[in-house]
């Protein structure tokens, strides 16, 4: 008996090509990093915000007491 060739990685699955190509069609292009002026992470404003809030309890807090 003739022995099954193994699976060529050449040969394509016509399908699966058009698939993925259509897919890649529809994906939106990725969008450009934000190089803000606080960076490009994405909490950076929450961290930011509670950084000004504990800096404003410590100046201000002790000449309320």
């Amino acid at each position: 008996m003739a022995k099954r060739p193994s699976e060529d990685p050449r040969v394509t699955d016509l399908k699966r090509y058009k698939k993925a190509r259509e897919q890649a069609r529809r994906k939106p292009p990725p969008r450009p990093p934000s190089h803000g002026m606080i960076g490009s992470h994405p909490k950076a404003r929450l961290i930011l915000a509670i950084v000004a809030i504990l800096a404003l309890a410590l100046v201000v807090g002790p000449k309320l007491l």
